[in-house]
């Protein structure tokens, strides 16, 4: 029973490794991961959700969860690109660039938020 256990372990183990290299998700969490790190330093909270297809990695306040960002890396024409909130694509290669759009956009809504709340 228990090399039968073990088998079954080891096998979904490998499953897992197989289709996440198959469908670059091991590439798309590199660079989902590095986006987290910036947006970190930036002071910003996030969550990573890499169950899904493609990997999301959502951006937020502290304090307001509705201003959420979500943003995903795809394999576009063989290039990886980070799609924002399903609009917007940026290269990967430009972490610093994404991340200065992203503390943008949710400073924005953060101000929109507060603005709203005073009335």
């Amino acid at each position: 029973m228990g090399a039968a256990l073990r088998v079954k372990v080891a096998r979904g183990q490998f499953v897992m490794w197989w289709w996440r290299v198959r469908y670059g998700h091991a590439t798309a969490e590199q660079h989902l991961d590095a986006l987290a790190d910036a947006m970190s330093n930036r002071g910003w909270s996030h969550v990573k959700v890499y169950v899904e297809s493609p990997p999301v990695l959502w951006v937020f306040p502290e304090d307001g969860e509705d201003a959420a960002l979500s943003v995903a890396v795809l394999q576009v024409g063989g290039m990886w690109v980070f799609q924002v909130s399903r609009l917007i694509e940026y290269p990967c290669e430009a972490v610093v660039r994404v991340a200065g759009v992203l503390d943008d956009v949710l400073q924005d809504r953060a101000g929109r938020r507060q603005t709203a709340s005073s009335r």
